[in-house]
């Protein structure tokens, strides 16, 4: 018989283990859920200086595991699975994970964003081998060796990314198709520590040349190549919500009232849900906020006989 449960929570990021946090402490054994390690694409950021309680910033991958380490004190925990399919039926959520089958009454999903593909010539090939889609994959891969990094990308997160890779001493160029969308004061930063930026800069193809590996793209009418060792794209992300049931993502595609949807019991919170506005504190914000509804509707729907 499939295993039944008052809460799960789906995405291990701030959002959903800020649910976590305040739905233990409520006695509701929340069940959450996280297929990668905990922190979401919080672990990614070079340094967080917009969370208040750290007057000097923090690194993205220390407050990470600030938060997990107060999720397992409170007595919380996480399920290492991941989620394949959800949907509703009979006033309850059925949830296909790697490890079985549960249902439950209510359903947090804090799943996120994922990114948007670079979808240029030459680019599939080399995903997974020399092209990723954040930088903490190329430790795997460049030995502790200076190499020629390519950051596809103008906003926020690519700026942040080339900060964490000049900080491991790389040689990093940044390439944006239109004006930079960046606070000012990571561009300050990420070219007095020796970046290279290339603005209105459109991305043809990627082609083998001899040893080299060249990323054509067309800039001022002109093709412009560049050879790189490895590219990080951070151009742009999209929610996770691929594993939920047609009428899910409807309610997803409608949801105004946010962490509440139309169906009751079901709640979305963080970047899954917040389109441009990424923050942590929104993050954890919306995971209290959703924990709050998900414990009052708990508490105050009707006792089937």
């Amino acid at each position: 018989m499939d295993q039944i449960n008052e809460v799960t929570i789906i995405g291990a990021g701030p959002a959903g283990i800020a649910a976590a946090i305040y739905l233990q402490r409520a006695e509701l054994n929340p069940i959450l859920m996280e297929k990668n390690e905990p922190g979401g694409l919080l672990r990614h950021a070079y340094l967080v200086e917009n969370y208040p309680s750290f007057p000097e910033g923090i690194s993205g991958c220390t407050l990470a595991e600030q938060f997990v380490k107060q999720l397992h004190m409170v007595g919380a925990s996480i399920t290492k699975s991941g989620v394949k399919h959800v949907h509703h039926h009979d006033d309850k959520f059925h949830i296909e994970t790697d490890q079985g089958c549960l249902v439950s009454s209510t359903i947090i999903i804090s799943t996120g964003t994922i990114p948007k593909k670079l979808e240029i010539p030459g680019s599939t090939s080399i995903e997974g081998t020399r092209l990723f889609y954040e930088p903490q994959s190329i430790l795997l891969k460049e030995n502790g060796v200076k190499k020629r990094i390519l950051v596809i990308g103008g906003g926020d997160i690519a700026f942040d990314y080339t900060l964490t890779l000049l900080n491991w001493r790389h040689e990093v160029t940044i390439i944006s198709r239109s004006k930079l969308t960046c606070l000012s004061l990571l561009q300050e930063r990420v070219i007095k520590n020796g970046a290279v930026i290339h603005t209105i800069c459109v991305p043809e193809e990627i082609v083998e040349h001899s040893e080299d590996i060249l990323f054509r793209c067309r800039r001022n009418e002109h093709i412009e190549e560049i050879p790189f060792d490895f590219i990080v794209v951070a151009c742009g992300r999209v929610p996770n919500i691929s594993f939920l049931s047609s009428t899910l993502k409807k309610c997803f595609d409608t949801a105004s009232d946010f962490p509440k949807t139309s169906l009751p019991g079901l709640y979305f919170a963080g970047d899954v849900i917040r389109g441009t506005h990424r923050q942590t504190g929104i993050a954890v914000g919306d995971g209290i906020h959703a924990a709050m509804m998900a414990e009052h509707y708990l508490r105050k729907r009707p006792v089937k006989p």
